[in-house]
């Protein structure tokens, strides 16, 4: 039974999202974002049932977010102003300077919510800002300072995914002209995001030391490794490539203060990263050898390849 619930609810969570970026009504834009939520907070307080602060935060902020945002329709209809809708969007998405509530529910969640959350809840949203002709430079370079200096202090893997998700949403929003780049953008964060929030999950994986300190079979600790590499855009991993293309868009349009920025603060996350990726290996080549003698995972080399093969089908395409 509560099978069957799980699926009713991640079915309608998608019908939901299905609805809001293929509407070209504002009414029905807000029903399907509206169902979207509604489904999601269930999935949410899935595990953690006794802890219900993270569901009730989440739920006022959408909430709140989606009674300004229908405010910001009725007065773009009569005094053509976007701004209040414009800042209602950016109030869902959590983007930097409205981004504290995600950080606030972030530990309260399972690894499973916080992808889709990250990931799926983002689509309608993002969407909707591309039909704004409005300029989001402050909010681009906001989230890009914010989502990579906040995040350099963490010892929580959630909080670094939460302050990462941050800042590759700035990323998607200084591309937003252009749905290609953003969309094979944000479908390179998904995959990437995916495999981390699997292998922190079904290794019990919080907290950046217990990532540090483990006895993990050599093709679990590779994974890992790669995974972080990967998130972090380190070169030549499907991460990079991302921002390679993000990179490349934004010269092409002769944007070259954000893409200083956005090369410099790419630096500082990929720094933070790759932090947690060295110390573990040290940590590693400090254990007795016998660690290293062990049978090899065959899921384990799965996750490799789907993390380093496809950057060769993007290789061409950004290069």
């Amino acid at each position: 039974m509560l099978m069957n619930l799980e699926i009713l609810f991640n079915f309608c969570m998608v019908m939901g999202v299905t609805i809001a970026i293929s509407s070209n009504n504002w009414l029905m834009i807000w029903l399907g974002l509206e169902l979207s939520m509604m489904c999601f907070i269930p999935i949410m307080s899935k595990k953690y049932k006794l802890n219900s602060e993270s569901c009730i935060k989440y739920f006022i902020i959408q909430s709140l977010s989606s009674a300004i945002m229908m405010m910001g329709v009725i007065m773009m209809a009569i005094w053509n102003l976007s701004l209040i809708l414009l800042m209602s969007i950016m109030l869902k998405l959590g983007v930097s300077p409205f981004h504290t509530w995600v950080v606030s529910i972030i530990e309260g969640m399972d690894f499973y919510p916080i992808f889709i959350m990250f990931t799926l809840m983002k689509v309608a949203p993002i969407n909707m800002v591309s039909y704004l002709n409005e300029n989001l430079i402050f909010f681009i370079i906001m989230g890009l300072l914010v989502g990579s200096m906040a995040g350099l202090n963490q010892n929580s893997v959630k909080k670094i995914l939460a302050y990462s998700s941050i800042f590759n949403i700035s990323l998607i929003l200084s591309s937003i002209s252009s749905s290609e780049i953003w969309v094979e953008f944000f479908i390179l964060y998904s995959i990437s995001l995916m495999m981390l929030n699997h292998l922190m999950m079904k290794l019990n994986l919080n907290f950046i030391n217990q990532v540090i300190l483990n006895n993990f079979k050599v093709p679990i600790k590779i994974c890992c490794w790669i995974t972080f590499l990967s998130m972090g855009g380190f070169p030549p991993l499907m991460g990079f490539f991302g921002k390679l293309l993000v990179i490349k868009f934004l010269i092409m349009n002769n944007q070259y203060m954000i893409s200083v920025i956005m090369v410099m603060t790419s630096l500082i996350v990929m720094f933070f990263y790759t932090r947690v990726v060295m110390l573990s290996i040290i940590m590693f080549f400090n254990m007795p050898k016998w660690f290293v003698l062990t049978k090899l995972n065959f899921n384990s080399f799965i996750i490799m390849a789907s993390v380093v093969i496809p950057l060769f089908l993007f290789n061409l395409k950004s290069l």
